[in-house]
């Protein structure tokens, strides 16, 4: 297909770039300008980038156009693209229908530590041979780049490859006003989603607390039955959310003496003492059951806590043996600063 992408510099609309090339697409793209790292990654990529927004970039027509959230209506190529009836896309919207359909998504929400979180599932799941795709806001250190397709196969076995999407918060396009996020869940029938925080981080994105909320609402409620939703107990918001929402089962996690209101989590970590190069320690309980002592080198309880929510995900919604993730959690080096994949296609 030849697709063409209106805001292309973006990180996200970049990653979507680089998924198109992988899959072998015809990929042009236009921005207000493409200074380093942006422009430099997307010429790698094979794009053809397309300084200013002008009509005549949609000439020949496109079999495609994605638009990008930060585009406007009275966009040139935006107007274009609806009067001569080409068709259109969101990010998220391209994102679920040329690459989540035939995948298991596991979408990271919510507020603080989605980055991170969605590394790790990431790290972990490939590390594991599960074949992951996945779409971040930033580089897995040793993953090299911040989207890549991973397997489309079906497993006798496992089902579906899972893919890792970190759900924003933003409205996907202009003409769809809802967050994008909304469009990674109710893909299968056993979708999975990691609720951390619940605040609003971005005012323009969610400019008080109540629509934070509410977004968050809806993507629980879109978590089919057979998914499961992961949620950290020790957030009230979250807690009451997920609560009243969840159609599918809930992983609940916590820190040892975290108040969890009413609720008894499933995952339970304790963190123990950082060893001598830095790596945060905690002991694991799953069920009730002793799992051993677990390392991360995110530092901090903020780093455990994302690490507890990857292993649920990953473990009780993907089946990923809990002793192999320990050596795979241990080895997960971080995230690198939010920029485009670079490998060249």
């Amino acid at each position: 297909m030849r697709i063409h992408l209106v805001g292309v510099s973006g990180a996200g609309m970049g990653a979507l770039a680089a998924l198109l090339r992988e899959a072998g697409d015809d990929v042009s793209g236009s921005d207000a300008a493409f200074e380093s790292p942006a422009g430099p990654a997307l010429e790698a990529l094979g794009v053809t980038c397309m300084r200013g927004y002008d009509a005549a970039h949609l000439e020949p027509a496109p079999d495609l156009v994605v638009v990008g959230s930060a585009i406007r209506q009275d966009n040139p190529e935006a107007r274009a693209a609806e009067r001569r009836g080409v068709p259109r896309a969101s990010m998220s919207g391209a994102l679920r229908e040329r690459f989540l359909a035939r995948r298991r998504p596991l979408v990271v929400a919510g507020t603080h530590g989605k980055t991170t979180t969605s590394a790790m599932c990431a790290w972990i799941l490939w590390r594991a041979g599960r074949e992951p795709g996945w779409f971040i806001g930033g580089v897995p250190e040793g993953l090299a780049v911040s989207a890549a397709i991973g397997s489309t196969r079906v497993r006798p076995d496992r089902g579906r490859a899972p893919f890792v999407v970190e759900g924003g918060g933003s409205d996907s396009v202009y003409w769809h006003k809802q967050p994008e996020f909304l469009d990674y869940v109710g893909v299968g029938a056993d979708d999975i989603a990691i609720v951390t925080r619940v605040e609003p981080d971005r005012v323009d994105i969610a400019p008080n607390a109540r629509s934070c909320e509410d977004a968050l609402r809806a993507l629980v409620r879109a978590v089919p039955p057979g998914g499961l939703v992961v949620c950290d107990a020790h957030d009230a918001r979250a807690r009451a959310i997920v609560a009243a929402e969840s159609r599918a089962p809930v992983a609940w996690h916590s820190l040892e003496r975290d108040d969890t209101g009413d609720v008894t989590p499933t995952w339970l970590g304790a963190p123990a003492a950082p060893l001598a190069d830095g790596s945060q320690t905690f002991d694991l309980y799953a069920g009730g059951v002793a799992c051993g002592r677990f390392a991360t080198q995110v530092p901090g309880l903020h780093g455990v806590r994302s690490a507890i929510a990857a292993l649920a995900a990953c473990a009780q919604g993907l089946g990923v043996d809990v002793r192999d993730a320990r050596a795979h959690l241990a080895s997960f080096a971080g995230v690198r600063a939010a920029g485009l994949p670079v490998r060249p296609c």
